[in-house]
């Protein structure tokens, strides 16, 4: 084994007893944060004044040819708030009687 092997093999050794020591600290809980509690104040959205919580969302601007992305925080009351995909998959619309007709219509016209 020549010397630059012995070195290799050192190097190795120190970074798998550094990736054991820092590795175990990962491992806690994480504890799900909570949603902000609401305040009264101004909807960035509406502009009336009511209990509103913080949302980040994500801004691009551009200015003399360049262009610069960071993310903002507002303030939305409970209407203008952004909808979470489980928010929206759960509003399903309801179908006229008319509407479930054709489209059980078209579904047997497609099995067949």
């Amino acid at each position: 084994m020549s010397l630059l092997d012995d070195a290799f093999a050192r190097k190795i050794a120190a970074q798998k007893r550094a990736w054991e020591m820092t590795h175990d600290q990962d491992k806690k809980e994480h504890v799900r944060r909570e949603p902000a509690a609401p305040k009264m104040g101004i909807c960035d959205k509406c502009h009336r004044e009511a209990l509103v919580r913080p949302f980040r969302s994500r801004q691009a601007d551009k200015m003399d040819g360049a262009a610069s992305y960071g993310t903002v925080i507002k303030h939305f009351c409970e209407e203008c708030a952004p909808k979470s995909r489980a928010q929206k998959d759960a509003e399903v619309p309801q179908l006229s009687k008319k509407q479930v007709k054709n489209l059980m219509r078209s579904a047997k016209k497609g099995l067949l």
